[in-house]
């Protein structure tokens, strides 16, 4: 389906809403998020995504290569919880930007002129200027992306990443919290409270934000949709948690200069497989005619078994809070050695 075809059944499908005002509003979010995916970034490995427990480092190497995939469907509801994230990051910065510690890119909506420094009118005549975060990029593993921001205060600087916390991420996150909510033994402020840590996925995409800006502490400010309750939560740099991320990146990167894409991960055991089954390419994955489909690779076998090595923030202690030759190159094991 081509995705001018796919817009279309989305105005279609949201226009049979009732009301006056929530068919515009459906319609347009469509749009917007239309827009949004076609502007996406495609030729990099983005923290967000190769952070998660079941990366699928093949998948990635599909969507550099430009391999054709279905357009993404997302419901309305989808899209607005999408969109009170953003909502919530555009406070967060907002209040940190007002306080004069924010630090990252500043650009004008008019113009596109980007600057280090925060400036409240710009060189063409406007006055709307808008934080554009953090730049992330690393050469060596093509890693690209963008941090939620840089605060600088009387203790020097430190990334902040800002994460609205709902039951949805937590059922996601720590299915372990989230089983005694959903059997009715706790309440919903009970669930918030046993919320005591970043969640491992978040903890290795910011180890991933540090190692690629070199600023070697993180503060992550968790807020929660119920109520709007918020947690901070600062960590330091642990190499260790993103080691075997960046072999998996490296896997990708070496595949790319060839026509065949990395072998799977150990947990992709078939099309039916969970993750699979979401995959855009999975059609094209599954049926590939190539003997090395069902071989696991050893490097990709350590991929899966890093995301469960996470430690706890009071475990971190002694570990530079930045690091003033930029970002440090992890040392990585060969395949042949032991763990």
């Amino acid at each position: 389906m081509s995705s001018s075809k796919w817009l279309l059944d989305q105005f279609k499908e949201n226009a049979k809403s009732t009301g006056r005002i929530v068919p515009i509003v459906r319609v347009q979010a469509s749009l917007e998020n239309a827009n949004g995916q076609a502007k996406r970034d495609t030729l990099g490995l983005h923290p967000s995504e190769i952070c998660k427990k079941d990366w699928c480092p093949r998948s990635s190497w599909y969507a550099i290569k430009g391999f054709p995939k279905p357009a993404e469907t997302l419901t309305f509801g989808r899209l607005n919880i999408f969109a009170e994230g953003n909502a919530i990051h555009h406070k967060w910065q907002q209040w940190l930007r007002n306080a004069g510690v924010l630090r990252g890119l500043f650009k004008c909506n008019s113009c596109g002129t980007v600057s280090e420094e925060d400036f409240s009118s710009c060189s063409c005549g406007s006055n709307s200027i808008r934080y554009a975060e953090v730049p992330i990029r690393n050469e060596e593993y093509n890693i690209t992306g963008h941090a939620d921001g840089i605060v600088e205060d009387a203790n020097g600087q430190l990334l902040i990443e800002i994460k609205s916390v709902g039951t949805g991420t937590i059922r996601f996150e720590a299915p372990e919290l989230f089983v005694p909510y959903s059997k009715g033994e706790i309440t919903i402020d009970e669930l918030w409270n046993r919320i005591r840590k970043p969640f491992p996925s978040h903890l290795r995409q910011a180890n991933m934000y540090m190692f690629c800006t070199g600023i070697h502490e993180l503060a992550f400010i968790y807020e929660w949709k119920p109520t709007q309750d918020v947690k901070e939560f600062n960590v330091k740099f642990q190499p260790e948690i993103i080691e075997n991320i960046l072999t998996g990146c490296d896997t990708v990167n070496a595949h790319l200069e060839g026509k065949r894409p990395p072998m799977r991960p150990m947990w992709a055991s078939g099309i039916d497989n969970a993750t699979c089954k979401k995959c855009p390419y999975k059609n094209k994955c599954w049926g590939e005619d190539d003997d090395t489909n069902n071989q696991i690779s050893t490097i990709q076998r350590s991929v899966g078994e890093v995301h469960g090595q996470v430690q706890s923030p009071s475990e971190t202690s002694g570990i530079p809070t930045r690091d003033t030759e930029g970002p440090r190159r992890v040392v990585r094991r060969r395949s042949d050695e032991s763990l």
